[in-house]
């Protein structure tokens, strides 16, 4: 099968990507193999190719917004069959058995598999899943375009709005607006939640008008009209956590849903943390993931997005770097 591979970091300018052909997979036992439809592009699977997070497996093929068709199953797998319709997430595996699996929080496993990272990711043709960490998207109505970024921008967006703790009626800022922040809009919206978006970028201003946030500005200029109850906190701009802080409420929490961030400094306790609750986002589960997907079929929601060619990865991560990607998201269709 035809794949793309990283098996030495560099700049992405400098294509550190590789396409090669290597053999098909076989699923073995409780696994299944996916005919990969579309891939969404993380901005994580640059990190891993430019070297910003170190390599876990040597070489590895990125990847982890899969959709695909199950072509063949391994012994003993019962939850799906050859021909429906599945996807799999950043989390590829846990140990099952671990004092944070046996209590629901499977994100924190130490033995936990991340897919495209510890293993072969779905920049590929073909790719092998956990039947147990796998969705069965046989009942969503929405395209596979569609249901690719849902795997990662969707599914973290949407444990990120859990943590961030905001009930109906309430008030939500989201600091920067990208895919994530989109789904998290359109999940709050749903729930009559008010939303308040701070973006530099004209072009997601303009996006998160036109989809019905409450407020559109840019934090690092003016504050937010009224104190948030919730603020989720998308870029690695450690130097505007306390403008976010400044913006949340007494008794409010600020979610940090970046992978890394640049160094953070509060220089006023008093009037900027105290009383306020922090925390952070850390990897995925399947719960919130299952509970995600109902929701983004019932709304039915789409998000604008480039359509890439196989061939064409690792130019479209070269544009993503530089922003020039059309619409929120680049899907990669097999």
């Amino acid at each position: 099968m035809k794949a793309w591979i990283v098996e030495e970091q560099k700049p992405i300018e400098e294509k550190p990507m590789k396409l090669v052909e290597i053999p098909t997979p076989e699923p073995g036992p409780g696994e299944i193999r996916i005919k990969v439809s579309y891939c969404g592009i993380c901005r994580t699977d640059l990190h891993i190719a430019e070297g910003d997070i170190p390599l876990h497996k040597k070489p590895v093929i990125p990847g982890h917004e899969i959709v695909g068709i199950v072509d063949k199953i391994g012994k003993g797998v019962t939850k799906f069959k050859p021909g429906d319709k599945a996807g799999v997430t950043w989390l590829y595996s846990t140990c099952g058995k671990c004092k944070y699996c046996m209590r629901g929080e499977e994100n924190y496993c130490p033995e936990i598999k991340r897919t495209g990272w510890d293993v072969d990711g779905g920049y590929a043709e073909y790719f092998i899943a956990k039947e147990d960490f796998a969705f069965n998207l046989n009942e969503m109505r929405l395209k596979d375009e569609d249901l690719a970024p849902l795997m990662c921008p969707g599914v973290s967006g949407y444990f990120a709005f859990k943590l961030a703790g905001v009930g109906e009626g309430g008030k939500l800022g989201l600091i920067g607006f990208g895919p994530t922040a989109y789904y998290v809009l359109h999940v709050a919206k749903s729930m009559n939640i008010d939303v308040y978006v701070s973006t530099r970028s004209e072009e997601h201003k303009r996006i998160a008008w036109s989809n019905g946030a409450a407020w559109v500005g840019n934090i690092a200029t003016e504050k937010m009209p009224e104190k948030m109850d919730s603020i989720i906190f998308f870029p690695p701009a450690g130097k505007l956590v306390e403008k976010a802080l400044e913006n949340l409420d007494v008794s409010g929490t600020l979610v940090l849903a970046a992978v890394s961030m640049t160094p953070i400094e509060i220089r006023d306790y008093t009037a900027n943390l105290w009383g306020k609750n922090i925390k952070t986002l850390y990897q995925v589960r399947r719960d919130y993931g299952k509970e995600f997907l109902e929701i983004a079929n019932r709304l039915n929601l789409t998000i604008e997005k480039e359509i890439v060619r196989f061939e064409e990865v690792q130019e479209a991560m070269i544009r993503m770097k530089k922003g020039e990607i059309k619409g929120l998201v680049a899907v990669v269709k097999m």
